[in-house]
């Protein structure tokens, strides 16, 4: 290989076109191109960044590949460059236009290197304006010479025949932009420790650009109608945008959001390029910008699992608008902002319809309201499903035998197909028949046999009762056959849970006006049951009512039992001792205290628990 005569130094930044450029002139040939040629390689080689023309032209140069590597521009895809390693498209990079720095270019070629001028490899970069180290607007040239190519960088400048102190005159002081101070820095190989450093080059560079347009021109401006000091004010304010990450992106794209009146329908015209931009911009360096452009879009707009947002399909759902969770649940508008407003994601409204417009809620909070109402129906749906009268349905539901789905709207009930289904199954009869003598429904039983429809269904539940058919002209709760006389039989003796208040009062130590002076007043409460033995209707005490009273009061009957004394000299000891009991009218007997205040009040009530309320209630039994 031919050893140069002169060597010129590799100047930090330069890229390798420059080098070859400045070789060619220290040894004597004007023109780059012809210098390439005589060593083997092409200029336009050493310009797009091939590596067997680069390692040729480091071994001539006398400097290390790796360095001269720093500054290559190479094609690693189709429109991808990577410009001193870092990611860029082809159509973002200048290198037909002659751009520098003049007080760069006039610090060359008053150095005695004999090389001319370096080209730094920031100067390709529209997005760079400013000379980071001088302070001053690089400069734009538009000569261009066909024969000398684009790449002869210190030949193009020789070819202006500019002197220093013409070089001196185009100088114009300017402060470089963050934007500008990051991409100069970045390209010198700096980690400047932000969010940044881990995207593409080109996707800061013009992303910063983009939305920086947004904010200062509007949604429709055109980045190829602004002019270069537009698009650099531009790329200042969206780099104060990118350098927040999430934060600073999600605040200007919640502002678009607004100015758009807050739709809940995602439309490309609201973001207008920036939308255009991030859809039309395939390059994988952009993906990172696209992730958190479509984040905003999923978490601001009801977009389903599937759909696409930006070219990517959406993977999860994360809020609702009505329209989506009417189609989730399967129900009407007004019944699913009714359902929004019984559960509490909406304020109560007599204009229901109007105030859920635009109204978007987290689809995460509202999961378990979708789980609960997927197969919701109402209670006429319900009813014909099961095929029961009105009233055996009510009574089926107040004894619980089917509940509304937790959350239902105030006097309008929905129910779960699943549990209407269950609870067909758990009374499905075992046998068919066409004519069956003696044997009546559900409903006609609870006539015949004095028992309600819950008592008499849960004996089927339960597996209680031999005849259990199915009349093939009707279907669900209407086909079900039953024997009266031994559902009759089935359901004597089954004690409802509960105290007569005669019992009760015999167990207080009271008298029966006593009992009725405490559920006037709320003490205790009573509720429909059968009797065992006559079933017919009576009001009992419940078991929990009844435990609840003794948590808080003692009778003095149980005192006087615990402490083995009389019931009226215990009651009276108490009364002297100012113990305080429930005051009650003169026709009420027997005294209750309050339990907290009785000595060993508390020691009574665990001695006793736990009891049989039924061995008490129903002793007979």
């Amino acid at each position: 290989m031919q050893v140069l005569p002169i060597l010129v130094p590799l100047m930090p930044g330069e890229t390798p076109a420059s080098f070859a450029s400045r070789l060619a002139w220290a040894n004597g040939l004007s023109f780059a191109s012809e210098f390439c040629t005589d060593q083997g390689f092409t200029l336009q080689a050493i310009a797009d960044g091939d590596e067997r023309a680069l390692s040729i032209l480091a071994r001539l140069g006398r400097v290390e590949l790796a360095q001269l590597m720093r500054g290559v521009v190479c094609k690693v895809s189709t429109g991808q460059y990577r410009l001193a390693g870092q990611l860029i498209e082809k159509r973002w990079i200048t290198r037909r236009r002659l751009r520098f720095c003049p007080e760069c270019v006039a610090d060359d070629i008053s150095a005695d290197t004999g090389g001319g001028a370096a080209q730094k490899c920031a100067w390709h970069v529209p997005s760079i304006g400013t000379c980071l180290h001088h302070q001053v607007r690089l400069y734009d040239d538009d000569s261009y010479s066909h024969s000398r190519g684009p790449h002869d960088f210190a030949g193009r400048i020789r070819d202006l025949n500019l002197g220093t102190d013409q070089l001196r005159e185009l100088v114009a002081a300017q402060v470089s932009t963050g934007l500008e101070d990051y991409l100069t820095r970045r390209l010198a190989g700096e980690q400047q420790g932000t969010w940044l450093d881990n995207i593409g080059f080109g996707a800061v560079a013009l992303g910063a650009e983009i939305f920086g347009v947004v904010d200062l021109f509007g949604i429709d401006a055109k980045l190829k109608h602004l002019s270069d000091n537009e698009k650099r004010r531009a790329g200042a304010r969206g780099f104060e945008f990118l350098s927040e990450g999430e934060k600073g992106l999600f605040r200007l794209l919640r502002r678009l959001h607004r100015e758009a009146g807050s739709p809940i329908s995602l439309s490309r015209r609201n973001y207008g390029c920036l939308f255009s931009w991030l859809e039309q911009s395939h390059a994988e360096q952009y993906e990172p910008l696209r992730d958190l452009v479509r984040k905003f879009f999923v978490e601001t707009y009801p977009i389903g699992k599937g759909e696409l947002v930006l070219g990517k399909p959406c993977a999860t759902r994360r809020v609702h608008s009505v329209e989506t969770l009417r189609r989730d649940l399967g129900l009407g508008r007004r019944q699913t902002i009714e359902l929004l407003g019984a559960n509490g994601f909406l304020r109560p409204d007599p204009q229901a319809g109007n105030s859920a417009k635009g109204v978007v809620r987290d689809a995460q909070a509202l999961a378990p309201l979708v789980k609960s109402f997927t197969r919701a129906i109402c209670q006429v749906a319900a009813q014909k499903k099961i095929n029961a009268p009105r009233a055996q349905f009510g009574a089926l539901v107040a004894g619980g035998i089917i509940r509304p789905i937790a959350g239902s709207p105030v006097g309008r009930p929905y129910y779960d197909e699943g549990q209407l289904d269950a609870f067909l199954a758990s009374i499905a009869p075992c046998a068919t028949v066409a004519k069956a003598d003696g044997l009546v429904g559900i409903q006609s039983v609870c006539r015949k046999a004095v028992a309600g429809a819950v008592d008499v269904v849960r004996l089927i539940q339960n597996g209680e009762l031999k005849t259990v058919v199915r009349d093939i002209e009707q279907d669900g709760y209407l086909s079900v056959l039953l024997d009266p006389a031994e559902v009759a039989e089935a359901l004597r003796l089954i004690r409802p849970d509960g105290y007569l208040r005669s019992t009760l009062a015999e167990f207080f130590g009271i008298n029966a006006s006593a009992v009725r002076y405490l559920v006037d007043k709320r003490y205790l409460e009573l509720v429909r049951a059968r009797h065992p033995i006559s079933r017919k209707s009576v009001q009992v005490v419940p078991y929990g009512a009844v435990d609840q009273f003794l948590q808080r009061y003692i009778p003095g009957k149980h005192y006087a039992e615990f402490r083995g004394g009389s019931t009226r000299k215990v009651s009276d000891q108490l009364i002297k001792e100012r113990v305080p009991f429930i005051q009650m009218p003169e026709e009420c007997s027997g005294r209750i205290f309050r339990r907290s205040e009785v000595t060993s009040g508390v020691e009574e009530l665990a001695n006793r628990l736990p009891f049989s309320h039924d061995e008490i209630a129903w002793p007979e039994l």
